[in-house]
């Protein structure tokens, strides 16, 4: 499944990157920042800008020591212990992920397209597709992203033309009236959404210049931000912070009610709903790559896939709490600034320094045991 040799350009990756994160950041966020003062929820969307940048630092502290793939580099750097607990800790974050995305899939299925529709059978539907998806391997998972990238991109910003001749700009007033700690929890909320972003670890063995990752990532967060925020700016120049708030899915709702000229698309709700499905899709289908592909490292899983249907199970299974417990929502949003930030961000600072102290230490002189083989 993850044995072929097909390399990925930076236009695709960052094509990739762009699809992973705005799905989810622009469908939630919105509605998150919106208790905030005039335009200031657009400073929390630059500030957590700057924390996936931040973030993108440390990751190419790492890809500039990697020789093979990421699991090698941590076996190599931490031992084996330690490197499969960091495994297993990336491996819950996509896994979780996920089922989280799935949720939202799910929500927006039955609320704009089939609101008599039975939950668990989307699901099965879904997490089929995505498993048919990661059988084909990193080379039909680009393809896939090839085609998504314009089908929705090109309706989208369409749609946002249109949608700015009815904002209300003195809606946007005042600005920086909210206090230092709304701007900083809801930064770190943004910021958690950038997430997804570790995936270019994974991706190196794959890409055709490795040199470049951090690059392409570089590009996907600064388009999404700017999206994010022209998306923001519309939705309350429209509707009013209040109304965001207690909207669920808000700019679905802005482009159902955008006119267009000459009456075409009397259904662009639908095309919408389409957008954000294809959108959530393609990290969902991440979550499962990356999942599998993680567990496949860990089990020394070769030729079989049963990794993967492990994945597409605990996914299925984290899905259907989200469905069934209204609280969990809160519990994800806590779980991604409490524990998948701080902790990815220790992972990520600590490894190349251990990486670079261990080669400080180590004796180039023929004859010596070096300190990595006296470690061993």
């Amino acid at each position: 499944m993850f044995a072929d040799n097909w390399k990925i350009s930076l236009r695709q990756i960052s094509r990739i990157m762009i699809l992973d994160l705005f799905g989810l950041s622009s469908l939630v966020l919105p509605r998150i920042v919106a208790d905030m003062t005039g335009a200031d929820g657009i400073i929390c969307f630059l500030l957590g800008m700057g924390g996936g940048i931040l973030l993108l630092g440390v990751i190419q502290g790492n890809v500039r020591y990697m020789e093979g793939s990421y699991y090698q580099y941590l076996k190599k750097t931490m031992g084996q212990i330690l490197s499969d607990v960091f495994m297993v800790f990336y491996l819950l974050y996509f896994i979780i992920l996920a089922g989280y995305v799935l949720y939202q899939l799910d929500i927006l299925i039955l609320s704009w397209l089939l609101p008599k529709g039975n939950y668990w059978m989307v699901e099965v539907l879904l997490l089929l597709l995505a498993a048919y998806g990661t059988f084909r391997g990193i080379e039909g998972r680009v393809r896939i992203y090839e085609i998504l990238f314009w089908f929705l991109g090109i309706p989208l910003l369409i749609m946002l033309i249109f949608a700015t001749g009815s904002v209300d700009t003195d809606i946007w007033t005042p600005v920086f009236y909210t206090n230092g700690r709304g701007y900083m929890e809801h930064s770190i909320t943004v910021w958690s959404y950038l997430l997804p972003l570790s995936g270019l670890l994974f991706l190196k063995e794959f890409a055709q210049k490795p040199e470049r990752l951090v690059k392409s990532g570089k590009i996907a967060v600064i388009t999404v931000t700017i999206l994010n925020v022209v998306i923001y700016l519309i939705l309350i120049g429209n509707f009013g912070q209040k109304t965001v708030q207690v909207l669920k899915h808000p700019v679905i709702t802005l482009m159902g009610m955008v006119d267009l000229p000459g009456g075409f698309f009397t259904r662009q709700d639908v095309t919408m709903t389409a957008i954000w499905f294809f959108a959530l899709f393609a990290l969902l289908h991440t979550g499962v790559f990356q999942g599998t592909l993680i567990m496949k490292q860990l089990c020394n899983e070769k030729k079989s896939n049963y990794s993967m249907w492990v994945a597409l199970i605990f996914i299925f299974f984290i899905a259907d709490s989200f469905i069934k417990n209204g609280f969990m929502e809160d519990i994800f949003k806590a779980y991604q600034e409490r524990i998948a930030l701080p902790g990815m961000l220790v992972i990520l600072i600590i490894v190349p320094l251990v990486y670079q102290v261990r080669r400080i230490m180590k004796k180039p002189e023929g004859g010596k045991k070096t300190w990595e083989n006296q470690s061993k």
